[in-house]
């Protein structure tokens, strides 16, 4: 007996189910199969760059919306929700949501964009963590930086930048996932794009200057780098 092999074509989405953390309505959101995902080039910010017209960029599925209730988040949101909070997204968010468009099925970048401000306001509905909100708006000046749209870009460079600081100064990050020497280089390069020379100097020297520089050497090396071309960008704009 021969078995027919399939010849079904693998597609670069797929359906991941999830459940809503607010409402906890199951429902399936797209993904991007890793083996489709081909950036021709990656940013000293870790941000991805694609060719024009590849549509497999995973930031657009990076925000997650629910259907029943409009709440939008990410995986660095936290998986439980006050009372007081939950209230304040269905006054805010479900009383007001419109079924125009649908975030469980391919998107484009307008509504990636709009899943992400979404996700933006959810974030400050709640309170979200500071770390989840930079990498959030981090995500999207990528987004942005994809399209060419470099003022929206450095305004969410800008938010990240905030958000980083913010995080690294309540220490409310948990290091075995986002460690510590990661964010002082991330907010030291967003500096450095934001024009904040000397500020983006202080901190890649704290990442040369790091306990764990020499186990996080990826950090070391990109803060030794990233240092030099500040300097030479501030003798160029001084």
């Amino acid at each position: 007996m021969m078995i027919k092999k399939s010849t079904s074509k693998l597609e670069p989405l797929y359906d991941k189910k999830v459940q809503c953390t607010l409402c906890q309505h199951s429902f399936t959101t797209k993904k991007v199969r890793s083996r489709f995902v081909k950036p021709i080039q990656t940013d000293t910010d870790f941000g991805p760059l694609f060719a024009p017209g590849d549509s497999n960029n995973p930031l657009l599925y990076y925000v997650v919306v629910c259907p029943q209730c409009g709440y939008s988040y990410t995986q660095d949101f936290r998986k439980s929700i006050s009372g007081t909070a939950k209230q304040i997204i269905i006054d805010k968010i479900s009383s007001k949501k419109s079924d125009n468009v649908d975030y469980s099925e391919q998107r484009d970048f307008a509504i990636a964009e709009r899943a992400y401000k979404l996700a933006v306001y959810c974030g400050q509905l709640t309170n979200e963590k500071n770390i989840a909100l930079a990498k959030l708006c981090l995500r999207l000046a990528w987004l942005y930086r994809n399209i060419g749209n470099e003022s929206e870009e450095l305004r969410f460079l800008n938010f990240a930048a905030e958000e980083f600081e913010q995080s690294y100064i309540k220490s409310e990050f948990d290091p075995l996932n986002t460690p510590e020497i990661y964010i002082l280089y991330m907010i030291g390069e967003l500096k450095r794009r934001l024009g904040a020379h000397n500020e983006a100097v202080q901190y890649f020297s704290a990442v040369t200057e790091h306990q764990d520089r020499s186990r996080y050497t990826k950090y070391l090396n990109l803060a030794r780098k990233q240092w030099r071309l500040t300097a030479e960008e501030y003798r160029t704009h001084a």
